[in-house]
């Protein structure tokens, strides 16, 4: 597994604070986006960091982010919008990183929403994984034009979506996503960040070997 390395990358809204992990060569690349920054998300969450190390552990050259105007970050928070113009910065830099291989975004909760919302209008994303998908916060009304393979790690207490919801909502994505349950956790994982960090590479092994060879090489 590959260090951590602290870094500053430029974002639309000035400097983005971020942490990279190299893998040489990478099989793929991912840049990871953090839960509401008004509720204490960082690119320190635990769930993050987890996530990180165990994709980099499986192959990939991972970036996770802080949004703008969290920490090192510069900027305010934007209620989404300018964040998701965030997400598309890291997705490009860390692309640049493994020009050869597929992009995934990964986002947790707040994070899932603006990866979301950013492939929708990016080709160049390979995939989508969500952690703690908050479907009674947003709509995600246009799920069904993601036209990529859309993964969702998500809590069976989650507060924000039961299964069934969460169940829904990816049979509605084209193509259907794949639902990966952490038993008992809530939306926060209290106690389960690796659990939900080993479902997110699950994810990420199953979806990067079901990608066909001209998106894994795009």
């Amino acid at each position: 597994m590959g260090e951590s390395r602290k870094l500053w990358i430029e974002g639309p809204a000035g400097k983005l604070e971020a942490a990279l992990r190299l893998s040489d060569p990478p099989r793929a690349c991912a840049a990871i986006a953090h839960p509401h920054p008004l509720y204490g998300g960082t690119l320190h969450n635990p769930v993050i960091f987890h996530v990180d190390r165990e994709l980099n552990r499986i192959g990939l050259t991972t970036l996770r982010f802080n949004f703008r105007g969290v920490e090192g970050s510069e900027g305010t928070h934007d209620d989404g919008g300018g964040e998701v113009d965030d997400v598309a910065a890291a997705a490009r830099w860390v692309r640049a990183l493994a020009p050869g291989g597929p992009m995934l975004l990964v986002g947790y909760s707040f994070g899932s929403r603006c990866a979301i919302d950013h492939a929708l209008s990016d080709p160049a994303v390979a995939g989508v994984v969500a952690i703690g998908l908050p479907v009674r916060l947003w709509p995600f009304t246009e799920i069904e034009r993601l036209g990529r393979p859309l993964a969702v790690v998500h809590g069976t207490r989650d507060q924000f979506g039961s299964i069934e919801e969460i169940t829904s909502l990816l049979a509605r994505a084209s193509p259907p996503g794949q639902l990966y349950a952490v038993p008992g956790a809530t939306h926060p994982f209290p106690a389960q960040a690796q659990e939900a960090a080993l479902a997110v590479a699950r994810a990420v092994e199953e979806m990067l070997q079901a990608l066909p060879r001209t998106a894994a090489s795009a």
